[in-house]
C-alpha cells in the first residue's frame, strides 16, 4: 500500500488537503459572523495566523468600512432571504492594512434554529482581473478621446475646406451665367468640374465619419421622383457625351410623381452608383431603371437599378468593393482614381432605409447595382404643389433679408444670387452689426453665418430672439460645420434651420422659399388665418394661455408642409428635454443664476410654442431660490410645479397629431 501511495500519491489526496490548498480562499462563519474555519490559501492572502482569526474575528471585520456597511445592510440580509449570494465584490483588508479586490460567493447551511445556521464562503482574488479591466478601461477612454479628437479635427477641417470651397463653387456658378467666349467657357467648365470633384471628396470623407458615429438620420419630406432622376441624368449627361457613351433612364409610369422620403440620401446613393458606372464604362451605355414592385394605400416599394456595359468586376472582388478605401484592384485605382468610399457610404445610407445594395457582374461585359426602398405616398397633387410654388415665388418679391457674413467673397456670391431672384437684402459683417440692423428694420429672414469675429452667429441669434421686435425674423444658419455637431447649440440659440456650406443656388433658394413670410401675409387676416394663426377671441386666448403649449406659430411657419411642422416639433421636443435636465441640475443646487440662464436660453423655444405657464413657474423658482427666508416646503413646491409643467410640455409635444394641426 505504501509503495502504491508513493507511485500515485494523488489518489490518496484528502478532502482536507483539497480544502486548504485550493486555488481560492474558503471561510466558514456562524450566524453572528464569527469565523470558525478558514483555509491556508485565504490565510496566506490575509497574512494572519490561524489563531488570530478563528473565534476572534467576524467575517465583516475583513472588509473596509464601506464593505462592512454593505454586508450588514444588504449582503447578509439577502443571504438570509434566498439562502445564497453569488459574485459580490468586496475589498478585503489584510493584516498590514492593505487591501485586495475579491469576489465572494456564500451559501447558507440550515441548522435546527436560525441562530445555529452556518455559512460557507469562497473568496477569489481578482487583483489581476481588476488590473486588466483597468487597462481595458484606459484603452477605451483613449479610443474615445482619439475619436473625439478625430471628430473635432473633421469639424475643423470641414469648416476650413468648405468655406473657401463655397466661394469657388459659387463664383464658378456665377461665371457660367455670364457672357463668355469659347476659351473662357472651357476654363469655367474646368473650374466647375474640379470644384465639384473636390466637394465630392470632402463630402464622402465627412459623411463616412458621420455614419461611423451614427450621426446621420433619415428625413421625410415630399419630393418629385422624376425631377430627381432627370436632374441626375442632366448632371451626368455632359460627362457621358465626352466619353461617347449613352446615358438612359426609365421610370415606371405607375409611380406617382410626388412621394415622401429622404431625397438627399437617395440622390447621394444614385450619384455614387451612376458616377461609378460612367467611370468604368468606355463604350455602350449606362442605364438607371426605377420600378414599382409593390403598392398599398400608404406605401410604395421601389426598385432602383444602375446597369452598365463597362469593365465588370471579378467574382472574387464583389464583396471587397464595399469595404472602406478599397477598389477592385491596385491597377483600377491607378487608372480611374477615387477614394473607394462611394460604395461604402451608399451601403451605409441604404442600411438606414433597411435596405442594401445587390451587385451582379460579368468581367468584361458590365455590372448591375440594385436596391429597394419603401416610400410613403404623398397626398397632395402636382397641381397643388405647383400652385404652392407659384405663391412662394410671389412672396419672394416682397421679402426683406439680412446677410450676416464676415467673408467678403461669400457675401458677394449670396448677394448675386439674391439680386438674380430680385430679393431685397442688406448685409452685416458680424453678429454685432446684425443685432443693430435687426433693431432698425423688420427682416423676414436673416442668413446668419455662425463663425464670425466680434459676436458669433449663435450669440447674435440668441440676442435677436430676446429683442422686443414687432416681428421675430426667421434665422437660417450658414456654416461649414456639420449640422449634427451643432444641433443642440442651434436649438438653444433659437435658430430655425441650417444650410451647410458649400451650397448651390437651388439649395439656398429652396430654403429661403420654405420660410419666407411677406408683409402682405402679416397684414392679411382671412377667416382661415383667424382660426389657425393667432387672431382669436379673448375667451380663446384665455384657454390658450392656460394650456401648456400652443403651436399656431409653428403651423404658420410650416407653410402647409407637414414635414416642416414635424421637424419643428421634433427639434423643440429635443430642446425641452435638454432644458428639463438643466432645470433639474439647477433645482438640486437651488441655483437662481442657473434658472435665469435657462430662462434666457429657452426664450425662443418658449416663444414658438407659447409655453408661458412654464416661464412663470421658472421665474417662481428663481425668486424662491433668491429668497433666503423661503422655507424648504415652499422651495419643494415650486420645484415640483415646474417639473410637472416641464413633463406636461414634453408629453404634449410627443402626442401632437401633425395632420390634425394642418387641417
Amino acid at each position: 500500500m505504501q509503495e502504491e501511495t508513493q507511485k500515485n500519491p494523488e489518489i490518496f489526496e484528502s478532502a482536507e488537503d483539497l480544502y486548504h490548498d485550493a486555488p481560492c480562499g474558503y471561510v466558514s462563519f456562524r450566524n453572528d459572523g464569527t469565523i470558525y474555519n478558514i483555509n491556508k490559501t485565504l490565510l496566506g492572502w490575509l497574512e494572519f495566523d490561524r489563531n488570530e482569526i478563528l473565534g476572534e474575528k467576524k467575517i465583516y471585520e475583513l472588509f473596509k468600512m464601506g464593505g462592512r456597511m454593505y454586508f450588514e445592510t444588504h449582503f447578509f440580509p439577502l443571504i438570509r432571504i434566498q439562502g445564497f449570494a453569488n459574485e459580490i465584490n468586496f475589498e478585503i483588508r489584510k493584516n498590514d492594512g492593505s487591501t485586495f479586490p475579491a469576489l465572494i460567493n456564500v451559501k447558507e447551511l440550515k441548522g435546527p434554529t436560525v441562530r445555529e445556521n452556518r455559512y460557507r464562503a469562497s473568496v477569489y482574488d481578482i487583483s489581476d482581473r481588476k488590473k486588466y479591466e483597468q487597462e481595458l478601461m484606459n484603452a477605451k477612454l483613449k479610443a474615445e478621446k482619439l475619436a473625439q479628437i478625430k471628430a473635432e479635427f473633421l469639424a475643423t477641417i470641414s469648416h476650413e475646406i468648405r468655406t473657401p470651397l463655397n466661394a469657388i463653387v459659387g463664383i464658378g456658378d456665377l461665371l457660367t451665367k455670364t457672357s463668355l467666349d469659347q476659351k473662357q467657357k472651357e476654363y469655367t467648365d474646368i473650374l466647375r468640374l474640379s470644384s465639384e470633384n473636390l466637394l465630392g471628396l470632402v463630402n464622402n470623407i465627412l459623411d463616412l465619419s458621420k455614419l461611423e458615429a451614427k450621426a446621420l438620420q433619415l428625413e421625410k419630406k415630399a419630393f418629385a421622383i422624376r425631377t430627381l432622376v432627370n436632374s441626375l441624368i442632366h448632371t451626368f449627361k455632359l460627362k457621358c457625351n465626352e466619353k461617347g457613351i449613352e446615358l438612359l433612364a426609365e421610370i415606371d409610369e405607375n409611380i406617382p410623381n410626388y412621394i415622401s422620403g429622404d431625397p438627399i440620401k437617395l440622390s447621394q446613393v444614385l450619384t455614387n452608383l451612376l458616377g461609378n458606372a460612367i467611370k468604368f464604362t468606355c463604350e455602350g451605355h449606362v442605364k438607371l431603371i426605377v420600378k414599382l414592385t409593390a403598392s398599398t394605400s400608404e406605401k410604395l416599394d421601389l426598385n432602383f437599378s444602375v446597369i452598365d456595359t463597362g469593365t465588370g468586376i471579378p467574382e472574387d472582388k464583389l464583396q471587397s468593393i464595399f469595404e472602406e478605401f478599397s477598389q477592385a484592384s491596385y491597377e483600377v485605382n491607378l487608372e480611374y482614381g477615387g477614394t473607394g468610399l462611394g460604395l461604402t457610404i451608399s451601403q451605409q445610407l441604404l442600411k438606414l432605409h433597411g435596405s442594401e445594395i445587390k451587385v451582379a457582374s460579368v468581367l468584361g461585359e458590365g455590372s448591375e447595382f440594385s436596391f429597394d426602398i419603401t416610400y410613403e405616398k404623398y397626398s397632395n397633387s402636382v397641381n397643388e404643389m405647383d400652385a404652392h410654388d407659384s405663391i412662394q415665388r410671389k412672396k419672394l418679391d416682397l421679402a426683406k433679408l439680412l446677410i450676416v457674413e464676415d467673408n467678403p467673397v461669400n457675401i458677394f456670391v449670396i448677394s448675386e444670387y439674391l439680386k438674380e431672384w430680385k430679393i431685397n437684402f442688406d448685409t452685416a459683417k458680424n453678429g454685432k452689426k446684425a443685432i443693430e440692423a435687426a433693431k432698425k428694420k423688420n427682416y423676414d429672414v436673416i442668413l446668419m453665418d455662425l463663425h464670425m469675429p466680434v459676436i458669433n452667429g449663435f450669440e447674435a441669434s440668441s440676442t435677436i430672439r430676446n429683442l422686443y421686435l414687432e416681428k421675430q425674423p426667421v434665422i437660417l444658419a450658414l456654416s461649414a460645420t456639420s449640422r449634427e455637431a451643432i444641433e443642440a447649440e442651434l436649438n438653444r440659440a433659437g435658430i430655425d434651420d441650417f444650410i451647410s456650406k458649400p451650397f448651390g443656388p437651388e439649395d439656398l433658394h429652396k430654403l429661403i422659399s420654405n420660410y419666407i413670410v411677406t408683409a402682405s401675409d402679416r397684414i392679411k387676416t382671412s377667416e382661415l388665418e383667424k382660426d389657425k394663426l393667432g387672431v382669436i377671441s379673448s375667451e380663446e386666448n384665455k384657454i390658450a394661455s392656460e394650456n401648456s403649449i400652443d403651436l399656431r406659430r409653428f403651423v404658420k411657419m410650416a407653410n402647409n408642409k407637414p414635414e416642416f411642422l414635424r421637424k419643428f416639433i421634433n427639434n423643440t421636443l429635443t430642446a425641452f428635454q435638454d432644458y428639463l435636465e438643466d432645470f433639474q441640475k439647477a433645482a438640486d443646487l437651488r441655483d437662481a443664476n442657473q434658472i435665469s440662464e435657462l430662462i434666457h436660453k429657452s426664450t425662443m423655444s418658449v416663444y414658438y410654442i407659447q409655453s408661458n405657464k412654464l416661464v412663470k413657474l421658472l421665474r417662481d423658482c428663481q425668486s424662491c431660490f433668491e429668497d433666503k427666508n423661503a422655507s424648504s416646503e415652499e422651495i419643494e413646491a415650486v420645484i415640483k410645479n415646474a417639473t410637472a409643467e416641464f413633463h406636461q410640455v414634453i408629453i404634449s409635444l410627443k402626442n401632437i397629431d401633425v395632420k390634425s394641426l394642418m387641417n
